[in-house]
This record gives C-alpha cells, structure tokens and sequence, in this order.
C-alpha cells in the first residue's frame, strides 16, 4: 500500500510540474505579470518534492523472496562455518599444538581430552563419549541449555563443536533452524532486548540485511549460540541473564545455548530458565598423564620432572596446550620476565617468548609485540569487550595526560574548517564579491558552531557504554523531553544570531548601496539554512548512533567501518540536502533581490550547507582518526598500519580472526597481556585508569539499586 501511495504522489507532482512550467514560461493575462516569478520557485519546490519522493521510495526495504531468502541462509550458513569453524574451532590451540609439534592425528585426537556430564531439570543425566555428538545431547535436553566449567576448561569448544554439528544438520535439511554464534560481551554496549540485539549481531557481522534478520529471529529460523556470559561486565551480567530469559519465556520453541564460567552463573542473581545444564568436568591425573604420554612432548615432560608445581597448573585444555607450546624446546630454559608473579604468570609469559621466537617477524621486534598486544589487551578490558575491531581505537589510548590528549581532535575541527574556507571563498568570491564573501563566511561560522556544539569526536563514536544507556527505562522520557527543549532552543537562538549576522552585512553591502530589503531577505534565507543545517546534523548523529556499521570487506584500515558509512550516507544525501536548502534561500532572496541574483545565492547556500555538514559529520572524524592513529604509532602503542601486525599475532596462536574482528585466543591470555599493559604503566596513570575504572561501576551499581 504504501508504495501504490509513493507511486501516486509522483504521478500527482509530475503534473504540478508541468502545468507550473507551462505558467513560467507560457503567455498569459497581463494582469498575472506581477505575480508570474512565483511560478519558478514553484517549479524548484516541485523538482525538490519529486527527487524526496524517489529518494523515500528507493530507500524502501523490498521483501526477499523465496530466492532471495534462500541465497541469504547459504551465505549465513557459510559465513557462520568459516568465521567459527574453520578459523577458530580447527585451529583451537588444542589443534595447533599437536600441529606445531608434529603429533600425528591418532583415532583419539577425535575427541577432546575432557568429559562432559549433562543434566536435565527433570532428572535426566547423561554423558558425552565417542559414541555421542554433541548435537545428540543437544536434542536430548531439547535443545535449550547452558556450558559451564572453569577457565579454559574448553566451553567454546564445546559450543563450537555443537555448531558444527549443527551447520551440517541445516546444510541437509532446509527447514533446520540456522545455527550462529554470538559473543555476548558486545550485548553490554546498548542492552537491548535480546531479539534486536540479535538482529544488530546478524547485520553487523554476518551481513545479512536488516530486514530479513528480522524475520528470521522473530520465526525462531536463527538459532543462537551464546558465547560469555561470563564476559559481560559484572554491572550488567544479572540484566544480561534476564534478557535471555525473557526471549526464551517469548520464543520458548526456538532453540538456544549458553557459555558461561561456572563460578560466574553461580553468582547470577536468576539463572535462565533453560531445560539443560552441560559441564565440563575438570582434568584428573589419568587424563593429564596419557596427554603427556604422547611423542612429541619431551620437554613438556621434562619441565614437569623438574618443576612439580607445573601439575597444578595442568587443571584444563587450555593450559595442557599451553604448556605443550611453551615447553616445545626441552634444552631451551627461555627467558621469563621477573616480574611474573605466580606460576600461571610465568607461564603465560614463557608461551609468549617461545612463540614469538617461533615466528619471528622481520617488522616487529618481540618487545613491540608484546607491547601492542598489551595495549590492545587493555583497551579490550576497560570496555568490558572482547572483539577487537578498527572502530574501537580512539584518543583514550594514548599514554599521555589527559589534559594532553585530545589535541588530535582540536586539530582535526580546525583542519575541517580550514577544508572548507577554500571552497567556501572561491564560491563566494565568484557569486559577488561583497555578499557571497559575507555568505561564506556566515556558512564557515557555521561549520565552527558544529564543530563546537554538536560534534562526534572519535571518543564519542567508539565509546562502547554511553553514559545516556546507563540511566533506568523510568528516566528516558524525561530526559529525552530535556535535551530536545535545550536542542530547540539551540537552534532557534543559533540561527537568529546566524540570520541578523548575514542578513545585516549583506543589507549593508548590498549591489548598489545599504538596502534592508536585501538585508531582510538574505538573512532569513540564512536563517532558514541555518535551522535545516542544525536539525539535519542532530538527526544525522542520531540516526548513525543506531545502525550498526557494514562488516569490513576489504583491508583498508582507513577509513574504518564505522566512518566509511558515515561517509556513505552523508554523500547520499548530499544532493537531496543541498537542493532543500537551496529551494528554502531561493524563496525569500527572490522576494528580496529578484530570480537572477537569489538563483546565485540558493546555489552557494544549498550546496555550502551540505559540503559543512558533510564535513562535520564524516570529513572531519576521518582527518581526526588519521591523526590519532599516527600519534599511537609514534608513542608506539599500535602500529600503523595496524592488519598486517594483528596477522602476525594470529600465526603466533595470540589472537584469531572473527569475521572483521579479533579475538585474543582465550580470555586468560587476554588478561596476562592487560597485566602486562597495567604493569608497565606509570603509577600516577594507572591511579588515574583505576579511579575512573571505579567511578564507572561506582556509577553503574547506582543505577542498578536505583528505584524504576
């Protein structure tokens, strides 16, 4: 319907046109010649109307089709199989390990080391052995459970090992529910209910289009696999289970997994109201001891000969392989820092040298590696995340004060307008040289007002818990009412000022002497501009806040995703804004000066107030995060370019690749990299990080005991 409704309204508009064409240009009564320049206005406000309305109607979303939907779930499918599987579950360590000590595959390296009891809350249990898969057990808790165990006791694994299955089952069977995995870490940033929450995950980084997310999560056709809940930070773990909960109570027929640590989903305040419960249960001496047993490990061997307290720390998957790499050469004692505290610590620290002694890069020196990966690793934890994607890097990272820090964003506003004083003066320049300077000048003080009042700095845009998300449901009426009457405000005082500014300089310097005619026309011409420009830039940061960024396809490191959309969308409207603008200066400015000269000025006008918001909203993060990211390689905190180091840590076993983003390996290696970082930072500056770190969940735990 509401497309026949767009196909009319052209239809109608097209006539208008023409018989508004006709009166322009056609000979009538002379009594109608006073009023015959109306006509041309007119016929511009047509053009404009039509163009929106094609505009709204290419915009509009187009159902897919049964082909169209049958060629999106191959494409999940795949992507799902490749982003998971392939890169992450045939490359666990417990697989690298074996291939980088030249074990060869035996009949029991089809099954993990570990063992799996699995209970249901109406009495069943169960057990995972060679004769079972994981999707088997999956269905005999009907489908709804969570993994728990201990750090590095292989829950992703597990959850990993049931997808596969899983994507086998859909590939056979078209009506099979489509299986994919979501790290729940990224939930926290928003804490949307869960269905949407899926449909950004699906959109962001799978790719596949918003619309048809939709209708697969609201038909239970997705079904998700939910990976740390562990993850998410502890201010927002209880909200978290209860937004699963509250899908499951909604969609109790569409099937769903949980991860999380043991300990963690103990301390839930309500646990999900799931039918199963699977856990992994902890290494025994037998287990360890036929690991060990195997060719290949010799100097795992003779590092637990020479060091009993090794056999503690052989208490899950995670650390046999760990140990495995890191004990790969029996005659090299290696080098482990003496500021590791604990024998984990000396571990981890020891499986660091020894694959970066493995897999030297001529680029990167060890000590550089080890720094970048430290400085990541701590970006990571102080937003609770534990995807690592380009978006995310911003002034905070840098080592300097803070009172210091952000003189690339003071920069980059100041090198955006200087950008735009060329173009704006040589336009101006050509339309007259008194009133088009006094009107690029109006628009460049305009692009300094953005720049001040209303600007997205890198900061703000990668910011993964906004201060606004941390206020209880009950406020946000309130203070959605507040900011649109002070943003009201803002804009009327604004433009006025803007309007009696230009109206008033191009009054006095009009062609052929002071006029206030010129002067009321021109400055309400601005005046009009100036409020367009204004609410077009809210709108703009509003709507870009929301929608998720485009997966990266491609290795171009800048711009990143999220500003490649930002520039997307503002030169897709670039025209469309441009021609508004110019079709509300024209009206006033011909009342004022005639068709010939407002022609000229709608022309600088419209197309000088779409070239400032373009570069308010995108031209100016993009200057800015070039500049932040060659202050961080100067203070050597992250290279740059940054895609070929992160591939480096990947064929060291530290990180892997997740679609667009990157995961550190385990989150324990995460946390030995963030003490790292922690560790070499000077005291007054991790003083500094802890008070703010605490002030954050001071300030969070308030809202929560908050009354709703």
């Amino acid at each position: 319907m509401r497309r026949v409704v767009m196909v009319g309204l052209s239809v109608v508009v097209v006539a208008l046109l023409g018989v508004a064409t006709n009166v322009a240009t056609g000979a009538l009564p002379a009594r109608w010649s006073p009023y015959l320049w109306l006509a041309w206005p007119l016929v511009l406000l047509l053009v404009a109307v039509l163009v929106l309305i094609e505009v709204q109607r290419g915009r509009e979303p187009r159902r897919a089709g049964p082909a169209g939907a049958a060629r999106a779930r191959r494409v999940l499918l795949e992507r799902v199989r490749r982003y998971w599987v392939t890169s992450v579950l045939d490359r666990s360590l417990h697989e690298e390990a074996r291939i980088e000590l030249g074990i060869a595959a035996t009949a029991e390296d089809r099954r993990h080391p570990w063992s799996l009891r699995a209970s249901h809350r109406d009495g069943f249990t169960g057990s995972l052995d060679d004769r079972t898969s994981m999707s088997a057990l999956f269905d005999q808790l009907d489908q709804a459970v969570v993994i728990v165990g201990a750090p590095g006791a292989g829950k992703t694994t597990t959850l990993l090992e049931l997808a596969r299955d899983l994507l086998d089952r859909a590939d056979h069977d078209p009506d099979a529910p489509i299986p994919a995995v979501f790290n729940l870490s990224s939930w926290a940033t928003l804490r949307r209910p869960l269905d949407r929450w899926l449909v950004e995950q699906l959109t962001e980084r799978y790719g596949i289009p918003a619309g048809q997310a939709a209708t697969w999560v609201a038909a239970g056709e997705i079904l998700p696999l939910l990976d740390g809940l562990d993850e998410v930070g502890e201010q927002h773990r209880d909200e978290c289970a209860e937004a699963i909960a509250a899908f499951h109570q909604r969609q109790p027929l569409t099937p769903l997994a949980v991860c999380c640590r043991e300990a963690e989903y103990a301390r839930l305040r309500s646990a999900p109201p799931l039918y199963g419960t699977v856990a992994i249960q902890p290494l025994d001496r037998s287990q360890i001891g036929r690991y060990v047993d195997r060719p290949g490990l010799a100097g795992l061997r003779a590092a637990l000969d020479a060091d009993p307290e090794l056999w503690q720390l052989a208490d899950s998957p995670l650390m046999l392989s760990i140990m495995a790499l890191a004990y790969a050469d029996p005659g090299d004692a290696g080098t482990t820092p003496s500021s590791a505290r604990s024998g984990r610590e000396r571990l981890f620290a020891r499986y660091v040298d020894t694959m970066l002694r493995r897999r030297p890069h001529p680029r990167y020196r060890p000590e550089q590696t080890t720094g970048h990966l430290a400085t990541l690793a701590r970006a990571l934890r102080l937003r609770d995340q534990t995807v690592f994607v380009l978006d995310l890097i911003d002034e905070s990272w840098s080592a300097r004060r803070p009172a210091t820090r952000w003189t690339s964003t003071v920069l980059a506003r100041l090198l955006g307008c200087a950008a735009l004083a060329v173009p704006l003066g040589a336009a101006g320049w050509a339309l007259g040289r008194a009133t088009g300077l006094v009107v690029a000048g109006g628009l460049l003080g305009l692009a300094v007002l953005m720049h001040t009042v209303n600007y997205d700095d890198l900061f703000e845009l990668t910011s993964s818990i906004r201060a606004r998300d941390d206020r209880p449901p009950g406020s946000w009426a309130a203070a959605w009412t507040a900011s649109v009457a002070e943003l009201e405000r803002l804009i009327l005082v604004s433009a006025l000022v803007a309007g009696t500014a230009v109206g008033g300089f191009t009054g006095w310097f009009a062609a052929g002497g002071p006029s206030w005619t010129a002067g009321l026309g021109y400055g309400g011409a601005f005046f009009l501009a100036t409020v367009v420009a204004l609410v077009g830039l809210d709108s703009a940061q509003v709507l870009l806040h929301f929608r998720p960024p485009p997966p990266r396809t491609d290795r171009r490191e800048l711009p990143s995703p999220l500003l490649r959309q930002r520039l997307t969308v503002m030169a897709a409207d670039f025209a469309t804004l441009g021609l508004s603008v110019a079709v509300l200066g024209f009206v006033p400015a011909a009342l004022a000066r005639g068709t010939a000269e407002a022609l000229s000025f709608a022309v600088l006008l419209g197309g000088g107030t779409a070239l400032v918001l373009f570069t308010v909203v995108a031209f100016t993060p993009m200057i800015e995060q070039a500049l932040v990211r060659r202050r961080l390689a100067r203070e050597d905190l992250v290279p740059h370019p940054l895609l070929p180091f992160l591939d480096h840590a990947v064929q060291c076993l530290f990180l892997r690749q997740v679609g667009d983003g990157y995961i550190f390996v385990h989150r324990e290696l995460l946390d030995h990299f963030a003490g790292r970082a922690e560790a070499a930072m000077p005291l007054p500056q991790l003083r500094a990080a802890g008070r703010s770190r605490r002030a954050e969940l001071r300030g969070a735990q308030e809202v929560r005991d908050a009354p709703r």
